[in-house]
């Protein structure tokens, strides 16, 4: 049902491409005929002395100033139709798989010492943060990268999220629009600097400049009426002008260095402000949302502050043309008051941008979590329980990254304890610690979850799954796994609660090493504020329940048809009673029959 709904905003989408691609040939046709028209009839006018050509040639000049002001509007709606029709298609993509191409993945956010980062697949290649990312700016990015490694012990700021993601998940075309107004920005746009020079106000007497700027431009425009129409002499004008011009020359470096800000960020300021005209205008209303707009709205709005200092930023933008220079500071002296009113504007407004930015890279954090209600057929937004022992229930859980139609849902009921599963290669083990440790990452950013329902107390996620060696720092695969596990050992101390995952324990060497080792980094890690689930193919391990431990076991198992190995992946109670290795190594023909 997703899947079309997007599929039918793209054909949508499409066919108003191609209307506007209609309308604009339309367009530059009628400008090709209008304006060799217009020409003619002023210069036979003029030469012919007709005024009635003439006259025509004025109602033509007027006709191809708004053909001209049409074509400028339709190409931003053109380009605002491309981003639109980008983000659709970046939704479908979500549904065949071709997000893992992606070149947004987040994999510079990865720490080497934070483990779930490389073992859940939090960033890097077919991440969860490739998946969810919908932020065009480096803030937003930088915001999410934080949510999705969050710690659980900031509830509020993630109840507040989840009420802010619910709004959203009911407006999917709301989303998409945002994400194409914030498509249309450079793609890693960052203006924190920018943000941090704006709250910084002017000095160097802005009112006494603008005063004297204001004094000096009215005395020129006066004296050149006066040389005009009263007979005055323009010798006067002519002074005033040079005057004006040999001011605006003393203060050119100084404007240059004040106004360089402004230089290159008219286009930028101008799509913030359609950003946050959206926002406005946006049917969030909820408590949660009005929160996070609330600086758009103080101590001035957002759209008319930005649409002020856009207009500013053409203006400055418009002295880079020599021609122009000359004349506006002769005439005006145009950068003094382009100082003034940025002067003005830094004042009374300027400590206020960095939030408005900071709204928006918040509202890219919330338009990336609600990808998943807008992509999965199955999500719930999960409840966090307040409860002493730690407790993880789960109906229906699915991997996000796994295609949904390919997943196969899973159920957990866990407390404080170890569960050791048991399983054939290939049967499912790590992929069902990885949907749960991912959903529990997902819960904890504020973000609606792979499942029928999700039920957790906040714990802190710590895993050994996908173990490498240091070459270069002398560590072995094992050593490194001792590594991980000793954390694990050392953050328990403190009594917090855990979700431990550690996949194949202690796999880097001998079995007889391994088991003695494996028994007592569980009977260290079975802890009254500890989920703990360790997966192996030694079944020694499961007999750590008849000890008296809190250890239960589970197992994925598989069945044959045909002579082929086909899995099921769902997990069931109690130790598994087959193995399949000596099944695939035939398979690979390294065993004989």
């Amino acid at each position: 049902m997703k899947k079309a709904f997007y599929e039918n905003v793209r054909e949508n989408t499409i066919a108003l491409e191609r209307a506007q691609n209609k309308q604009r040939t339309r367009l530059i046709f009628a400008r090709t005929i209008v304006f060799p028209l217009m020409l003619a009839a002023l210069i036979h006018g003029y030469d012919a002395d007709v005024p009635a050509e003439l006259m025509l040639g004025g109602v033509l000049l007027l006709l191809f100033g708004v053909l001209v002001m049409r074509h400028q509007k339709l190409d931003r709606m053109r380009l605002f139709t491309q981003a639109y029709l980008a983000v659709t298609t970046g939704y479908l993509e979500r549904f065949s798989g071709e997000w893992k191409s992606l070149p947004e993945n987040g994999a510079a956010y990865a720490k080497e010492k934070r483990p779930p980062d490389r073992d859940l697949h939090i960033f890097g290649a077919a991440s969860l943060y490739q998946y969810l990312c919908a932020a065009r700016t480096r803030a937003g990015r930088d915001r999410l990268a934080a949510a999705l490694t969050a710690t659980p012990h900031h509830l509020d700021r993630t109840r507040r999220r989840q009420a802010a993601t619910a709004e959203l998940l009911a407006h999917p075309l709301l989303s998409i629009e945002l994400e194409a107004r914030g498509a249309e920005l450079p793609d890693g746009h960052d203006t924190r600097d920018l943000a941090k020079e704006l709250a910084e106000p002017l000095t160097g007497w802005p009112k006494l400049l603008s005063g004297m700027g204001a004094v000096l431009s009215i005395a020129c425009v006066l004296s050149i009426l006066w040389a005009a129409f009263a007979g005055g002499s323009w010798i006067v004008s002519l002074l005033f002008f040079v005057f004006n011009l040999i001011v605006s020359m003393v203060f050119y470096l100084r404007v240059q260095r004040e106004l360089a800000p402004l230089g290159h960020l008219a286009g930028e300021l101008r799509l913030y402000g359609r950003i946050f005209r959206t926002l406005e205008r946006a049917p969030l209303h909820g408590e949660a949302f009005t929160a996070v707009l609330a600086p758009l709205f103080s101590p001035r709005r957002a759209t008319q502050a930005l649409t002020h200092l856009t207009t500013l930023a053409e203006c400055v933008a418009m002295r880079r043309n020599f021609v122009f220079y000359i004349l506006a500071n002769g005439l005006l002296l145009w950068d003094l008051h382009c100082r003034a009113y940025f002067a003005h504007w830094r004042a009374e407004t300027g400590a206020a941008a960095a939030g408005w930015l900071k709204v928006w890279a918040e509202v890219e954090v919330l338009l990336s979590l609600a990808r998943v209600g807008h992509t999965r057929e199955v999500h719930t937004f999960p409840l966090f329980l307040d409860e002493q022992k730690p407790q993880l229930r789960a109906e229906g859980a699915m991997p996000l990254v796994i295609p949904e139609e390919a997943a196969t849902p899973n159920d957990a009921q866990l407390t404080s304890g170890t569960l050791v599963i048991t399983g054939s290669n290939m049967s499912g083990k790590t992929t069902y610690m990885r949907t749960l440790g991912l959903n529990a990452v997902l819960a904890y950013a504020g973000a609606p979850v792979c499942a029928q329902s999700f039920a957790l107390t906040p714990m802190a996620v710590y895993t050994s799954i996908q173990i490498s060696d240091d070459l270069a720092g002398g560590i072995s695969t094992f050593y490194a796994e001792l590594l991980r596990i000793k954390k694990m050992m050392t953050y328990s101390k403190k009594g917090r609660p855990m979700l431990i995952l550690i996949d194949e324990i202690f796999r880097g060497t001998n079995s007889a090493d391994r088991i003695v080792g494996a028994r007592a980094a569980i009977h260290r890690l079975t802890l009254p504020h500890a989920i703990t689930i360790v997966t192996t193919h030694d079944f020694e391990l499961c007999d750590l329940g008849s000890e008296g431990m809190p250890v239960t076991n589970a197992h994925f198992e598989e069945h044959y048809e045909d002579d082929k190995i086909l899995f099921d992946f769902k997990i069931r109670a109690g130790r598994c009673r087959t193995t399949n290795a000596q099944y695939l190594l035939r398979m690979a023909g390294i065993m004989e029959e």
